[in-house]
């Protein structure tokens, strides 16, 4: 009886045994490298006009093995499924055999965490207060939620637009430049066009920075014009 029961628990564990020389385990981790290896270039391309420096976390792996039909490793097939966030993406991911017949199908949620050096406040910067060097400084930091906002080399001639605390990231979004025209001052109002340049003496309807598009009133003809601030003293009308 018992020779009977050993002989039968070798004849499982051989042909258990023949059976797994015919099967690919594919393992967690060999799985999620391969995953990695596969979206680490698409990822690098999204994030390069922010930083090089990036760290990408997988998360919805299963740690259980993947035990296939065939003795190959199978393919991987990677669906996105973006839902607008460059640092928080879904995805598909597809195990299937030589075939082309899917053996496992589940989700992930790839996160991107992309670091920079770039400008911080060094002191409380109040409402209104000017952005400059005095006042910021240049620190690594993560900016996954502020690609695109944040400033790599230090700026000058800029207003803030809101309180940031010591420590904090200077945006974009909450900074200006600096007043070039001021309300109610004098200007010279050049009126151009291809072939005249007229120049009146005005007055500043708004405040704006270099570039801006201001309103502004000759005093001779007492008329309201719709400027572009050239120069500390000038504003361009095109006519």
């Amino acid at each position: 009886m018992i020779k009977s029961i050993v002989k039968n628990l070798i004849l499982i564990v051989f042909f258990a045994n023949l059976q797994n020389a015919f099967c690919y385990t594919l393992t967690s981790a060999e799985l999620k490298q391969d995953i990695l290896n596969k979206i680490t270039p698409e990822i690098k391309a999204q994030v390069a006009p922010y930083s090089s420096d990036f760290k990408i976390t997988i998360a919805g792996i299963s740690q259980n093995p993947i035990i296939t039909d065939e003795s190959i490793k199978p393919n991987i097939e990677i669906i996105s499924q973006n839902n607008g966030f460059l640092t928080n993406q879904y995805k598909r991911i597809l195990v299937k055999n030589s075939l082309g017949a899917t053996i496992k199908a589940f989700p992930i949620n790839v996160q991107t965490q992309v670091f920079a050096h770039v400008l911080v406040a060094s002191d409380v910067i109040q409402f209104n207060q000017a952005i400059n060097e005095s006042n910021t400084k240049l620190e690594k930091r993560e900016i996954s939620k502020y690609l695109g906002k944040t400033y790599s080399v230090n700026v000058s001639n800029m207003i803030s637009t809101r309180n940031y605390p010591k420590g904090s990231i200077i945006l974009g979004t909450y900074a200006k430049q600096k007043a070039l025209v001021l309300k109610n001052s004098n200007i010279d109002i050049i009126f151009e066009s291809k072939n005249m340049k007229i120049k009146l003496r005005g007055r500043a309807l708004n405040d704006g920075a270099k570039g801006d598009r201001i309103l502004v009133k000759s005093d001779k003809y007492n008329k309201t014009y719709n400027g572009i601030i050239k120069s500390e003293n000038e504003v361009v009308v095109r006519i």
